[in-house]
C-alpha cells in the first residue's frame, strides 16, 4: 500500500469511527486528528476566539499536545498562550462554561486571542501546514 492510500485509508477509518461510533471510540492517533481538523477548521473559518467558542474547544486543552506531537511547535504556543487566559486549568469542557468565561474576558485578552490568530496565519503563509505534519505523523506511526 503506499503512503496516499494508507492516508486516505486512515481518514476513511477516523471519519468512520467519528461519524458511528462517537469521540469515545477514536484511537490515540484518531483522536489526534480530529484536534488537528476541528483546530484548523474553526480557525480557517472564524479565528481563534471560534475555535474556543464552539465546541472544538472542547479539546483545546489537549490540541498543544497533539501539535507537539506533529512536530507543530508553534502552533502548540499559540493554542497554550490562548489556553492560559482561562486560568492554569485551561479552558473548560463545557461548552457554556467556555463560552460564558471567553464572553467576560476584557477586551485586551480578546485583542491577544486575535493577535494569536494572526500569528498562525503568518506562520501558515511562511509554510506551517497542520496537514502536512500530521500526515508525516500518521506515516511515522504506520506498523
Amino acid at each position: 500500500m503506499t503512503d496516499k492510500e494508507y492516508l486516505e485509508a486512515f481518514n476513511r477509518d477516523f471519519w468512520d469511527t467519528l461519524h458511528n461510533r462517537g469521540v469515545a471510540a477514536l484511537s490515540r492517533l484518531q483522536r489526534d486528528a480530529m484536534c488537528v481538523s476541528y483546530f484548523q477548521a474553526e480557525i480557517n473559518n472564524g479565528g481563534l476566539h471560534q475555535y474556543l467558542f464552539n465546541s472544538s474547544g472542547e479539546f483545546a486543552r489537549e490540541t498543544p499536545d497533539v501539535f507537539r506531537r506533529i512536530r507543530a511547535e508553534l502552533a502548540a504556543a499559540i493554542v497554550e498562550e490562548a489556553n492560559a487566559f482561562f486560568g492554569p486549568a485551561g479552558p473548560p469542557a463545557d461548552l457554556e462554561t467556555r463560552r460564558e468565561e471567553l464572553l467576560a474576558f476584557p477586551e485586551s485578552v480578546e485583542e491577544r486571542i486575535d493577535e494569536l490568530g494572526d500569528e498562525f496565519y503568518d506562520a501558515e503563509d511562511q509554510g506551517l501546514s497542520l496537514a502536512d505534519l500530521f500526515d508525516a505523523y500518521v506515516l511515522s506511526q504506520r506498523s
